[in-house]
């Protein structure tokens, strides 16, 4: 391995002045917009805190960028120690073609990170350059890593269930990164009280996993989705995200005494993988048979698929416990999840 080439940043968070900017970050035919707020030294000691939020991971999901602009808009802190960086919608391709992924490469951001970096034989061009060759969605997440995430020191992801699903609002963390690292995640998850807490272990290619990767305390947040924004959900976002600053010494106060979560931890890497639970048998027409939250048993019928053709799947429960996804999209490809069930 040769010695890693130090990052070249668009922004240096550190070097910027108090107050409040907005910036733009791009490269090779991707970018984002940052809002940063810039303020003093962190309460928790000498070096700065900066935490680090975004939305629109996937282009479907509006609660995220419905908080973050709004907070954009809005916040303007008068003692402020420390730095927040909040990029609203972070997929914008994907954003404005109201879709989960890119549709000009197809990708899911989510599985893509840390994005494709320069190889020593690629024909490097300088410290910290996004690859050329790879596909927008690639060089998006590499982007994000890159410029943003290496600065911060705390990172949450804000994500729904999109437009076809709809989930039981949850908080959750990478469980297993450091000792120190999960204590932080626990805590900071902690403060999206109103929301149930679900961690489990490691899968790449998710945001979650380029911060663990930097061993950077994250948390991501999973909202109702369903194509709309919930009053509620959007509610508990903004309380949770103004305890966590209260947390994290980024303004000054105590944080409250915090609801007790419901908490489900897990080693199991297929159980928090939503996307492998209770999957289509073939294309067709979903009618499910279960509501968001209801208590079911293993083998109990949770839907069925009815395939243009005249064919009828029934689609059974793999586990026992609550359902906390649901298909709502009644058009259905072979392999698309219809539900999860946590045991919770």
């Amino acid at each position: 391995m040769g010695k890693k080439t130090p990052l070249t940043f668009q922004i240096d968070l550190a070097a910027l002045p108090a107050g409040f900017h907005c910036r733009r970050i791009e490269a090779n035919g991707v970018g984002f917009t940052a809002f940063i707020w810039c303020g003093g030294p962190s309460a928790l000691g000498t070096t700065r805190s900066t935490l680090l939020i975004n939305g629109a991971t996937h282009g479907d999901e509006y609660e995220g960028p419905t908080l973050l602009r709004q907070w954009a808009q809005n916040w303007r802190p008068k003692r402020l120690q420390g730095t927040v960086v909040m990029v609203p919608v972070l997929n914008e391709v994907a954003f404005y073609a109201g879709a989960r992924c890119r549709p000009d490469d197809g990708a899911n951001l989510a599985r893509s990170f840390p994005g494709l970096r320069w190889s020593a034989t690629s024909g490097r061009a300088g410290p910290n350059r996004v690859q050329a060759r790879g596909t927008p969605t690639q060089r998006l997440a590499l982007l994000f890593d890159e410029q943003l995430l290496a600065q911060c020191t705390h990172y949450a992801d804000l994500h729904s269930a999109g437009a076809a699903n709809e989930l039981d609002s949850w908080a959750g963390y990478i469980h297993g990164v450091t000792p120190s690292v999960d204590r932080m995640q626990k805590r900071m998850a902690a403060c999206f009280d109103r929301f149930w807490c679900w961690a489990g272990p490691f899968l790449p290619g998710r945001t979650l996993s380029a911060a663990a990767e930097r061993r950077i305390p994250a948390i991501y947040t999973e909202c109702r989705g369903a194509g709309d924004i919930a009053r509620a959900d959007l509610r508990a976002l903004d309380l949770g995200l103004r305890r966590l600053l209260l947390l994290l010494g980024l303004v000054p106060g105590k944080l409250p005494r915090l609801r007790a979560q419901r908490i489900r931890i897990t080693r199991s890497v297929r159980e928090t993988h939503l996307q492998v639970h209770h999957l289509a048998p073939h294309d067709g027409l979903f009618v499910p048979s279960v509501k968001l939250r209801d208590r079911i048993r293993r083998g109990q019928p949770i839907g069925e698929v009815l395939a243009l053709d005249g064919a009828v799947a029934l689609v059974r429960a793999e586990e026992s416990g609550r359902v906390v996804m649901r298909r709502l999209q009644r058009s259905v490809r072979r392999g698309d999840a219809l539900a999860v069930i946590a045991p919770v």
